[in-house]
């Protein structure tokens, strides 16, 4: 009887049984990146609102007070400001909640609602890689904003912008810090939310009201205590008066609680909120195990 013998393994046969592929997890963050970006480009209502918001309003507080110097103390002309100079700060915080919080909440509350979670839960992708799609879309979202406010407010409105690394400084890890805290609690939201409707209608709230109470929209020393304090417990409030102390001359600090620019407090309040997002974001946030 002749025998026949087995052909010898050669290449990746030989070297032993093949390892399971891992999805990078950090390589697929960044493909969601630029996929949510396309996504959220094809919906031209929400880009335009989202970039474009804070600018708007802006134009139009300045055409409503005009371009003379017109905020602050009548008695000390030298210190008074145009009204494009004086509501910069509070517009800029505004981008961190529209950004972070409303946008977001309303996305991920839909993608929960419409099935995109459950069937994105069945592919290898992590589900750090679809948050840190979300990140990266809420990073680019802000960087845009804020260059075309800050860009809008020199240009069109003649705003002198800070000239120093330690101004700069400041302003960056507020506008990141904010940002992130309202991303996760937009998060948190959405993950609560009983509703696509519920969530779209209820996240463009808490904007609209603490803008009015935060220092927003009216110099803070106009607000009622009681609704001062409501507006210290937020960061928006924190935000605003950080930005303020980047962006308005030295002296301006007389008119916040306190009299100060209070940075060590606007940092701690923003990153309360952060770790408590992140916790409630952990605790009811749910990826379907795959199948």
């Amino acid at each position: 009887m002749k025998t026949t013998t087995a052909p010898a393994l050669t290449g990746p046969a030989a070297r032993g049984p093949r390892r399971s592929w891992k999805p990078n997890t950090l390589a697929l963050g960044w493909r969601r990146t630029l996929l949510e970006a396309r996504m959220f480009s094809r919906d031209p209502s929400s880009l335009v609102f989202t970039l474009f918001f804070p600018l708007i309003m802006m134009g139009l507080f300045s055409s409503v007070f005009g371009n003379e110097p017109s905020m602050g103390d009548p008695s000390r002309p030298e210190s008074l400001l145009r009204p494009a100079e004086y509501f910069l700060p509070g517009m800029l915080a505004l981008a961190t909640i529209l950004s972070g919080f409303q946008n977001l909440s309303g996305y991920v509350a839909a993608e929960r609602f419409n099935g995109s979670i459950k069937r994105l839960a069945g592919t290898p992708l992590p589900s750090l890689s679809y948050f840190l799609g979300k990140t990266g879309l809420t990073l680019i979202l802000i960087l845009t904003q804020t260059t075309l406010l800050l860009l809008g407010a020199r240009f069109l409105f003649g705003v002198d912008l800070p000239t120093t690394a330690a101004a700069w400084l400041t302003f960056a890890w507020l506008l990141l810090g904010a940002t992130a805290a309202w991303s996760v609690v937009g998060i948190a939201f959405a993950c609560i939310a009983r509703s696509t409707q519920s969530a779209s209608t209820m996240s463009a709230v808490p904007p609209l009201l603490l803008a009015f109470i935060s220092g927003v929209y009216f110099p803070f020393s106009q607000i009622p205590d009681w609704l001062g304090g409501l507006a210290d417990l937020t960061p928006l409030r924190w935000t605003a008066s950080g930005f303020r102390a980047v962006f308005l001359p030295e002296g301006w600090e007389s008119v916040e609680p306190g009299g100060v620019w209070n940075l060590g407090l606007s940092a701690l309040v923003i990153g309360l909120w952060l770790v408590v997002g992140l916790i409630v974001t952990m605790l009811t946030f749910r990826w379907p195990p795959q199948k």
